[in-house]
This record gives C-alpha cells, structure tokens and sequence, in this order.
C-alpha cells in the first residue's frame, strides 16, 4: 500500500500542540482521581456505611453503569461540535457530581446516584480527549501524544494517592470526593485560555477531503475489534485495580493503607516507563517505515500477553517481592493498548467519522468497567475465604488479558482494512 506523505508540523504548531496535550494530561490526572478515590476510600465508606462486599462492588459497577452509553453519545458530537467546549463541560459534569457527598447525610443511595452521574460525564474522556490531541498531529505522529495522554491514568493515581490518603486518613473519605471536584474546578479556567482544536481537525481549512465510510464497515475490521478486545480485557483488570486493589493488599497481602499508597506509586511509575518508552519506540519505527500493523497492533498485543500471564500467576505467589513485581507487569504493560488501539482506529476511520469512533470504540471496551467490580465483590462474597475470591479473579482478568493481547496481534492490520475501506 502506498504511503500517503503528509506535510510536516511548523515549529510554532508543535509547541501549541504539545501545550494542548499538557492540558489534557491534566485533564486525564484528574479523571483518574476520580476513579481512585472509590478503591482508597472504600475501607472506610464500607465501615462508615456497613456495606457489603457485593454492595460495594455494586457502587464500583454504578460508575460504569452509563459510561458506555455517554461514551458513544458525546463521541458523536464531536463531529458536529468543537471538542474544546464539550471537554468544559464533562469537566463541569465531573465535579457537580461529587459535592453532594460531603454532607453527612448522603449515604448508599447518593453514593450509588453521584457515581452513576460521574460516569455518565467520564465515559467520553479518553476517546474525546485524544481526537482532540490528533487534531494538532498527523496520523505518523499520533503514538506518542496518545501515550502522553494515557500517562494521565498512572499519574492521577501515583500523584493523588498519597494526598487522597492523608485527607481520608485526617478528615474523612467525603473531603476526598471534594477535593477532586476542586482540582476539576481550578483545570477549567487554564482549558479555557491554552485549549482548542487544531489544523487536523474536520472543521480545519487544511483538513484533507474525505468519503465517509459506512460505520457498520469500520466496527466490522479487524483493526478495531481486535483492538477493542485487547481494550476490553486490559479496562477489565483496570476497574478491578480501582475498585479492589487496596483492599486485595490490606486484607490478602497485609498491607496497611498508608502502605497501599507507595506502593501504587510504584507500578505506576513503571506504567510511565512503559507507556513513554513504548510510545517513542512504535513512532521510531513507523517513521522508519515499519508497518502499523507491527509497530502498533503486534507491539501493543504482545504488552497485553504480558501482563495476562503475570496478573495469572499473582494468586500463586507468596514472596512478597516477586509478588510486586508481578502485580507491577500485570498493572502496567496492558495499558499500552490504549494509545496504540486509538491510534490504529484514527488512522482508518475518516477525520469527519474519528470523534464518533473513538467514541464508540471506547464505549464498547469500558463496558468492562460495568462487570468487573460486581463480578470481583461476588466473587470475594462467596469464596471461603477472601484470598480465594481475589485469586479466582485476578485469574479472570488475567485469562481475559491472554485472549485479548492475542487477538490484538492476529487481528490489527489498518494498512489492509483502510485499503479495503477506500476500494468499495
């Protein structure tokens, strides 16, 4: 297939553009938080509440309950709306939605609600976030960005754990909830000054002219379902670490909560590494002329494979050493899937169609968010003791994990399937 050049990025753009991808890291830091604080504070809602395990995953599932959904609805807008205001007003979203729980009355029942709406408002974050990121880079430059993004995961947990515990620890879990709706708030103003779209967005002058493709066509490749398998599997483990973590390693492991702080830091930090690392290596050899279907869909399938067969073998581990650094493996080399899965599903779909395909391709692959905390919580609930319940499923996740990589790898071909697009 013959490759498309496209025109290099003036020296003035990329600054504007790398300072557009800063907000958004910001941005995802902060949706991160958000999901954070459930898992460190869940100790101490389900003491203060009297909830049980299954109810608690229930309130862990809850977020997931519309995310899906407000994923492909506000994916789709973006085709018809510029991203700068509709990434204003998730962000409003996000921290309307957890005020409500600093008052003393607010129990199961808001719990549940906040979380629902907190969804609803997150469920687009990532998919919009990155077409609003590509709209400033060609498709050859679009790994890195989207890794850069995906760090926002690994550094909202890694950076506000540590400050989570102390308000959790010192003024209760409801000043938790508070204090992330007050760092949404203080990103708003800095969005609304260094924010916006750039020359590769659909409604940009310089935006090349493109068919549009039947969508049933493009969620039919094997580009994007093997990438959404992989994504699938890969959200499955990460909304079991948010939800279930801290308290896997304070009552299987014995850890302290103060403990499970740094220890998140550390395979966070490594997710960094990871993600960084992978990142700059795939945009070194697509621009050595390596095929996308290498240097995104093996690449990132193969991190996958990894952290499956890590996060399986966690239940049969009982040094402690090697059980950090397999639960490091397992949290943090699937996250690669991520940047490399979007940016495979923008370089096939039309520039006018990409908002509403990431959108739905991120959708379909949350909707794990919605099972694993239920799963995992009746699971826990039933096993005869709780280190059987956490082994079975990390054993899930980790089975899951295996398929997923392995079929990213077989399946991520976007050279063949935007060839095959364009010739019908």
């Amino acid at each position: 297939m013959t490759t498309i050049a496209e025109p290099d990025v003036p020296v003035a753009a990329q600054r504007r553009a790398w300072g557009v991808v800063t907000m958004l890291l910001l941005f995802m830091m902060v949706n991160f938080m958000d999901k954070a604080v459930l898992g460190l504070a869940g100790e101490a809602i389900t003491t203060e509440l009297g909830l049980t395990s299954t109810e608690f995953g229930a309130v862990g599932s809850a977020f997931y309950l519309l995310f899906s959904l407000s994923g492909i609805v506000v994916g789709g807008l973006t085709t018809r709306f510029d991203s700068t205001w509709i990434l204003v007003a998730m962000m409003a979203g996000w921290c309307l939605s957890q005020f409500p729980l600093l008052f003393p009355a607010a129990g199961f029942g808001t719990l549940v609600v906040t979380r629902v709406v907190l969804g609803a408002a997150e469920g687009p974050a990532y998919a919009v976030a990155n077409h609003a990121a590509f709209t400033w880079f060609p498709d050859r430059m679009r790994n890195l960005p989207s890794s850069v993004l995906t760090l926002g995961s690994g550094m909202g947990v890694a950076l506000g754990a540590p400050i989570l515990i102390f308000i959790i620890t010192n003024y209760g879990w409801r000043w938790a909830f508070g204090f992330t709706a007050l760092a949404g708030l203080a990103w708003l103003p800095f969005w609304l000054r260094r924010g916006g779209e750039g020359p590769y967005g659909a409604r940009s002058e310089t935006a090349p002219a493109e068919g549009r493709v039947p969508y049933r066509r493009l969620f039919c490749s094997g580009t994007v379902l093997g990438g959404v398998a992989a994504s699938f599997a890969v959200y499955w483990t990460l909304a079991l670490a948010l939800t279930w973590f801290p308290q896997y390693l304070q009552k299987v492991r014995g850890y302290s909560l103060a403990q499970v702080g740094p220890l998140s830091i550390v395979w966070h930090v490594a997710g960094f590494v990871v993600i960084v690392v992978v990142g700059v290596l795939t945009q070194r050899l697509l621009a050595r002329g390596v095929s996308t279907r290498i240097a995104r869909g093996v690449v990132g399938g193969v991190a996958v494979v990894v952290a499956g067969a890590a996060m399986t073998a966690l239940p049969h581990v009982g040094d402690a050493a090697t059980h950090l650094v397999l639960l490091t493996v397992a949290a943090s080399f699937g996250y690669v899937i991520f940047p490399l899965a979007t940016a495979v599903a923008a370089e096939i779909a039309p520039a006018a169609q990409r908002g509403a395909v990431l959108g739905t391709v991120t959708a379909v692959a949350t909707v794990a968010g919605v099972l694993a905390p239920v799963v995992t919580g009746a699971l826990v609930q039933r096993a005869a003791d709780p280190a059987e319940g956490y082994g079975t499923a990390l054993t899930v996740a980790g089975l899951l994990m295996l398929g997923g990589g392995a079929l990213a790898a077989l399946a991520i071909r976007p050279e063949l399937d935007k060839e095959r697009l364009a010739s019908r």
